[in-house]
Formats: C-alpha cells, sequence, structure tokens
C-alpha cells in the first residue's frame, strides 16, 4: 500500500524516528570485530525497524480515523514526477479505484480530474485551495475540495500535502438555492402586489413593493416597524386577528379593507400564509377596480331584473290578462251552441289564468314591487307565499314589529340576499322548512335565514357566484354575512347590517 518514502510524516499525526537519527547511532557504534557481534547489532537494527514500521501503520491507521471521521481523506505527492507517495483510505470512497492503482499509475490519478476552479478561501502563502471534479470508473462525477500546502522531509525534497473533502452534496444544494433564489427573484419582478413577511408580533421583517403598485414606499419606512404603529387601531386589529388566525389554523386567511391614500380611498385585499414557526407572509392587492367592476355587475344585474319584471307585469301579464277575457266571452257564447266546445274554452281560461299567476310570481322575484309599496318586512311576507305556492315548502317569516327599513337600496340589498339564500336552500339543502328572521341587534340589524335541510359542502355548493354576490350586497350596506351550520345540521345565513344605508 505505501512505496519506501517512509521518511515522510505529516506534523501530529504519529511519531518514527528519522533516518539521519538511525544514521548517527550506527556511525557513532564501532565496526563490530565478530560475526556474532555483527548479528547481535542486525537484530537490533531489526527491531529498530520493525519498530518504524509499526510507528508507520499507527500513523496510517490514524490518517484512516481522520479521514473516516472528518469525511475528509489525505494525500502526499512529489510534485515532480506528479505520482502519490500517500493517500489516506477515503480516496477509494471518492474516486472508486484501489490506492494500488493510483500508487502504480499515477496518469490515472491526474486523468480523473475533469474541471477545476481556485476557490478564494485559502489566502495563506504558498497554500492553494481548488475545488474540481473527478471522475469514476462508472462514470460518475465527484466534487471535491482541495487545500494543498507544501512540506519537506529530512532530506529537503518539497512534497505536497493535500487535504482533500467531498463536497458534492453541498455544491448541489448550493447550485439548488442559486437556481431557487434567481427564480423568487424573477417571480417578484413581475408581482405587482405588496408582500410583507411579518413575525406573530407584527413587526414586518422584510417586505416587497411591485414596480406597479401605486404604493411607492422606501424600505426606511416599513422594515423593522410595527403594523400597529403604521396602521389605524381598527385595520391593525384586523391585521393582528388575520395574522393570529393563520398561525393557529394553518391556513390561508383573507380579508379586505380600504386604505386612504394621498389622493383617494382604494380597496386592497390581504391574503396570509404561515411562513415559519411565528412568521406569516402578507400579500396585500389593490382590488379597487375589482370591487367597481363587481358594483357595476352587480348594479346592472339589478336594472336588468328589474326591467324584464317589469315588463313581465305590465306587458305579457296585460296580455294575458286579455286573454283571459276573451276565453271567457268565447265560452258563454259557446254554452247555447256547443256545450263541448265551451268545455274546452273554459280550459283553455283555465290555463291561462295559470300562466298569468306563475307570470306574476316571476315578475315579483325579479321586480318585488311590494318592497318599494309597503316595505321589506311585506316584500318578505310575499316572497315566502310565493315560494311556498311554486315549490312546496314551507317558508315563513317572522319580523320585529320595529323593523321599519324605509332605504330602497338597503331594502333591496337584504331582500336579495334572503332571497338567494332561500333558493339556496331549496336547491342545494333540500329543506322543507324554511324560516325568515328580522330584527334589530344592538345598533344593527340582523337577516337570518334558517333551514332544515341537508347541509352544505362550502367547497361545492356554497362557494359560487352567488355565494359571493350575497357576500358583495352584505359589505355594500356595511355588513357582514356569515353562514353555518345549525344544530340539526341544517344551514343558516346570518347579516348583520346597518339599519341605514351609507353609499361608499
Amino acid at each position: 500500500m505505501m512505496n519506501d518514502s517512509t521518511d515522510i510524516q505529516p506534523a501530529g499525526v504519529g511519531v518514527v524516528k528519522a533516518p539521519d537519527e538511525l544514521r548517527s547511532s550506527v556511525s557513532s557504534q564501532t565496526v563490530p570485530e565478530t560475526l556474532a557481534e555483527a548479528l547481535d547489532r542486525l537484530v537490533v537494527e531489526a527491531a529498530r525497524r520493525a519498530r518504524a514500521e509499526e510507528a508507520l501503520r499507527e500513523t496510517e491507521e490514524r490518517f484512516r480515523q481522520l479521514s473516516e471521521r472528518t469525511g475528509k481523506f489525505l494525500w502526499i505527492s512529489d510534485p515532480q514526477s506528479n505520482g502519490l507517495i500517500y493517500v489516506s483510505p477515503g480516496y477509494e470512497e471518492v474516486w472508486a479505484r484501489s490506492r494500488e492503482d493510483s500508487y502504480s499509475s499515477p496518469q490515472q490519478w491526474a486523468n480523473s480530474f475533469k474541471r477545476s476552479t481556485r476557490s478564494p478561501g485559502a489566502s495563506e502563502p504558498g497554500v492553494r485551495e481548488q475545488i474540481y471534479q473527478v471522475a469514476g470508473p462508472d462514470g460518475s462525477v465527484r466534487w471535491i475540495r482541495d487545500r494543498m500546502f507544501p512540506i519537506r522531509d529530512v532530506a529537503g525534497n518539497v512534497r505536497t500535502l493535500g487535504i482533500a473533502e467531498d463536497v458534492t452534496d453541498s455544491k448541489q444544494l448550493h447550485e439548488t438555492v442559486v437556481k431557487n433564489a434567481a427564480r423568487s427573484k424573477a417571480l417578484l419582478a413581475i408581482i405587482p402586489d405588496l408582500l410583507f413577511r411579518v413575525r406573530k408580533d407584527g413587526t414586518i421583517l422584510e417586505f416587497h413593493v411591485g414596480h406597479d403598485n401605486q404604493l411607492v414606499i422606501a424600505e426606511a419606512n416599513f422594515a423593522g416597524k410595527n403594523l400597529k404603529l403604521l396602521l389605524s387601531t381598527q385595520l391593525a386589529a384586523q391585521a393582528m386577528e388575520q395574522i393570529g388566525s393563520a398561525l393557529r389554523t394553518r391556513q390561508m386567511q383573507m380579508f379586505t379593507c380600504e386604505f386612504l391614500l394621498p389622493e383617494d380611498v382604494r380597496d386592497f385585499e390581504a391574503r396570509s400564509v404561515v411562513c415559519g414557526d411565528d412568521e406569516v407572509l402578507v400579500f396585500i392587492r389593490d382590488v379597487t377596480e375589482r370591487k367597481r367592476l363587481e358594483r357595476e355587475i352587480i348594479e346592472a344585474t339589478s336594472r336588468e331584473q328589474q326591467r324584464i319584471g317589469q315588463d313581465l307585469h305590465d306587458s305579457l301579464g296585460q296580455h294575458l290578462t286579455g286573454i283571459t277575457f276573451l276565453t271567457k266571452v268565447l265560452e258563454r257564447k259557446l254554452v247555447e251552441k256547443s256545450p263541448e266546445e265551451a268545455k274546452e274554452a273554459a280550459e283553455i281560461g283555465r290555463l291561462v289564468i295559470q300562466a298569468l299567476a306563475q307570470t306574476r310570481n316571476l315578475a315579483r322575484g325579479l321586480f318585488p314591487a311590494e318592497l318599494e309599496r309597503c316595505g321589506l318586512a311585506a316584500a318578505l311576507q310575499e316572497l315566502a307565499g310565493s315560494v311556498e305556492h311554486t315549490c312546496s315548502v314551507r317558508c315563513t317569516v317572522r319580523a320585529h314589529e320595529s323593523v321599519n327599513v324605509q332605504d330602497n337600496v338597503l331594502a333591496t340589498h337584504i331582500f336579495r340576499i334572503a332571497q338567494e339564500a332561500i333558493n339556496n336552500s331549496i336547491k342545494h339543502g333540500k329543506a322543507k322548512n324554511i324560516e325568515v328572521t328580522l330584527g334589530p341587534n344592538g345598533d344593527k340589524m340582523e337577516l337570518n335565514v334558517t333551514d332544515d335541510g341537508t347541509g352544505f359542502s362550502p367547497e361545492a355548493k356554497m362557494d359560487g357566484l352567488g355565494l359571493r354576490i350575497m357576500h358583495y350586497r352584505a359589505r355594500r350596506v356595511g355588513g357582514a354575512l356569515e353562514v353555518t351550520k345549525t344544530d340539526k345540521g341544517g344551514t343558516r345565513v346570518t347579516c348583520l347590517f346597518r339599519s341605514k344605508y351609507e353609499s361608499n
């Protein structure tokens, strides 16, 4: 495993008697006079060399243990011949070759190096540090970090001592981190939103401002500061509640709010996700335009519903009423001349009356005229009656006597919320009994629509356009909507709103 260069002694790994000491001890002795004396000296010399070889074996064993425990291996080479003088056992695990092969074929050692780059880590005089690739016989490639420095033997010959370490895993990890950092940087560059990394106590650790965002904020305005000092009391409380909920549930949290900019009031949507044990990542997006489009769509839909309802009531309804009168006249004329035809005319009149009743029910749903004439409570009573008549579902309304919603815009939004909730109870919950209550709750009003249906699946049933419109209408009147399950498994829709509409 090792050649005759037994005069190399790496510092600190073993103690071997140097050859000059051996020579001085031999030269100080006289020439043996007898064969017996010569044999005795030979025995002593053999024992001395045996101890030296044992010390070298111990040194090699220490090299082996050092390389195994530190994940490194040591090697010594001759700079003149590029041949290996010594290499520790750890070499075989990295190169997948035996040490004997490297000793016998120095060129094989040299050919295993594929690519080398100088590392900036070494700065001591005479010390070189490199990171290079080596190829094994199976084609696998490993990254090696090697620290090399010169040493001298007792004869003054310069040797190179190398301390090498397999850094393939750390090299790959570093490359992965660099690539991920580049991707994250590119992703952030195209995101227009505000991104905050916030600690549990509300301290902003870092943030990102999109290039297209209207909030051009200097880092000093946010970094290291607390949300409680930057936001209004109410908004800060909302933000801290959202952060706490995200950390507690480990689920994404979202809320919308208004924020006063120098020029106008803008709507923002904040989403929080957990990114550490006590940290959340907050995405804030300007949704003012989206809110405006939602408002325009809802208002356009309401206007179109009103127009269709009026057309059904005033045009088609009057037309069907006229047909009803004509069939009555025709029935009277046919009674004496043709009783059988008179019965058929009467049946036609009955069917026309049914069509007229259905048309009026549709008109009430699209355009609740009762809402303008008699108020919200009366409109809900009429809606409940229409539901019972057309859907064979028991629907009751209990409105507190103090309820007096005179604002038509507010009443329309609340009526539409109740209407959508009832439709969901029938369509999705398969309810047989529905109860609508309307009454005061502190300084606000509360609408409840409760059913005995099968409940709801938030993903499949209650996360559609209808629910979003209900939430939108509740926000438009300064209220909040909540959908929960009842103790018996049904669904309860609750809307808490201001008793007076304020445009926003």
